[in-house]
């Protein structure tokens, strides 16, 4: 991949001076992190927290969707309590900050008004829904085999990275873009009540037998915050769709506006979104083996458009901005899954530093899943989506004396059963009977682990679409960690997969202090 044109050179003689100054500020001041460790009522009470500045500066060129140069600074800060009233329990609670100060940075700038972006502020200036706010809350009590969590909290049952498969228990936050792949802080906590039992007695092939029981009482339902369209709504991130008009400037085609959308979901604590969801664990032989299973609400909703719009003119460009009208629901969703890890010890090589890769598989089969089909129909067919990746840890000498490189490649499969023809094709026929994914990625670290560079390869083959990521980490020490990286993302099919985000081409530079 490489950057479109329009970028200016002294914008990145800025963004170096940044970098740099930000660098030196960090080696001057970097103390090792330490939690506060203290005691309330004369029990442990551990604070800890992490500060996090980011800068964005867009080299897609003055695109209608995206602002050239400096685009985002978001700012973020977490903070972390656990208080530990007895030995069986113990208390976490979690917030979160979280804005992008480019809207007053921006607030004056020309065209970022005439393009919109300035209306996305109330969506995306400051994330202050108490939802967003606040994190974790939840209260565990664990004693002997017996394990039982109430409250919001993280449920993580999948494996792959860059895409989500089974992990379907909590909804995922994509308002700020794609460019955390490992969806480290894009994960929303969920409000669950979450029971494990550790089967104490087994059969000599088994090991570590584990029953899990996951219930949600829908005290707030939720679903995933995607990237919709939008300069209005979404900011720099909104897609870019046209709708060709045939006609001469400025009547040549027109922007698709924010979706107007109504979207049913169930009310607070509403029996019909209750979701419920179990797992088994066992380790048998040299295996570890999960059997999976969920039935509730889906996280994203369906939706169609009932033939209205509203029309406006845009101030950058002079053309219409068609904003459609929406209506939809959040499905019922079902499956039925398992997942399965092994090491491939009869792969290992000295050659290649003596590890053996570990192999990852995890699949499922949804019944009646709710699709839209071309002619704006609710239609319903069970699915299957499959994923196998490997972890591989070699040494390559000549690249890296001292230590591994980790290789984890993935391919992904979702198929449409019953599938119609392609005239009558789901979504906009931007999903078929057979919808193949594959990833890539690559890490390593360098100077006892402190810099840690890594590469990820997203490949929609069914969609011809894709985005690459480079990212390069800096652990100065345990307070202060620096991150530059670097995304790139690219389309063939109009207005179909990655392509109405293929301006979206950025570099980031972000600097975290944790305590």
């Amino acid at each position: 991949m490489r950057m479109r044109s329009g970028v200016r050179e002294k914008d990145f003689g800025v963004l170096l001076c940044v970098i740099v100054a930000l660098s030196v500020m960090i080696l001057y001041f970097a103390n090792p992190a330490a939690a506060i460790n203290t005691e309330l009522g004369g029990k442990p009470f551990t604070f800890t927290g992490v500060i996090k500045q980011g800068v964005g500066y867009g080299v897609s060129g003055d695109q209608y969707d995206t602002k050239e140069g400096f685009q985002s600074f978001l700012t973020q800060i977490v903070l972390e309590g656990k208080y530990e009233p007895s030995p069986y329990t113990s208390i976490f609670l979690s917030g979160k900050y979280n804005a992008d100060q480019a809207y007053p940075v921006f607030s004056n700038d020309t065209k970022w008004r005439e393009k919109g972006f300035n209306k996305s502020r109330n969506h995306l200036g400051v994330l202050d829904d108490w939802q967003d706010i606040l994190g974790e809350a939840h209260l565990t009590y664990k004693k002997g085999d017996f394990y039982l969590r109430v409250g919001k909290q993280l449920v993580r049952w999948g494996e792959t990275d860059g895409f989500r498969l089974m992990d379907q228990i909590n909804p995922v936050d994509n308002r700020r873009g794609i460019t955390d792949v490992e969806y480290e802080n894009t994960i929303i906590p969920t409000w669950l009540i979450r029971a494990e039992y550790r089967v104490p007695t087994v059969p000599y092939w088994m090991q570590d037998l584990s029953l899990q029981f996951i219930f949600n009482p829908n005290p707030k339902f939720r679903g995933n915050e995607n990237i919709v369209t939008g300069n209005e709504r979404m900011g720099i991130w909104a897609p870019m769709v046209d709708i060709g008009l045939g006609g001469a400037y400025p009547f040549d085609y027109a922007h698709l506006g924010e979706y107007i959308t109504d979207i049913d979901k169930p009310n607070d604590f509403s029996p019909e979104g209750f979701g419920y969801a179990g797992r088994i664990t066992a380790n048998v032989w040299d295996a570890r083996f999960t059997l999976n299973g969920y039935y509730g609400r889906s996280l994203d909703y369906v939706s169609r458009a009932t033939g209205a719009a509203i029309m406006t003119t845009s101030d950058y460009d002079g053309r219409m901005i068609l904003s459609p009208m929406y209506e939809g629901y959040y499905p019922y969703f079902k499956f039925v899954g398992a997942t399965f890890t092994r090491d491939l010890s009869s792969l290992r090589a000295d050659c290649l530093g003596g590890v053996s890769p570990v192999l990852r598989f995890e699949s499922f089969y949804a019944f009646n899943s709710t699709f839209v089909n071309s002619r704006g129909e609710y239609v319903k067919h069970d699915e299957f989506r499959g994923a196998t990746g490997m972890d591989w840890k070699v040494k390559i000498p000549l690249l890296n004396e001292k230590a591994y490189f980790s290789i984890s490649p993935q391919i992904y499969l979702q198929k449409i059963l019953s599938y119609p023809s392609e005239r009558y094709g789901l979504s906009g026929s931007s999903l078929y009977e057979n919808n193949w994914t594959t990833t890539l990625m690559i890490s390593t670290s360098y100077f006892h682990t402190k810099l840690q560079p890594s590469f990820f390869w997203y490949k929609d083959w069914t969609n011809k679409s894709e985005f690459y990521r480079y990212q390069l980490i800096w652990e100065h020490s345990s307070a202060w960690k620096y991150t530059l990286g670097a995304l790139f993302v690219d389309g063939e099919k109009e207005g179909i997969g990655y392509e109405p985000i293929k301006h979206k081409d950025h570099v980031y530079f972000n600097v975290a202090y944790r305590f």
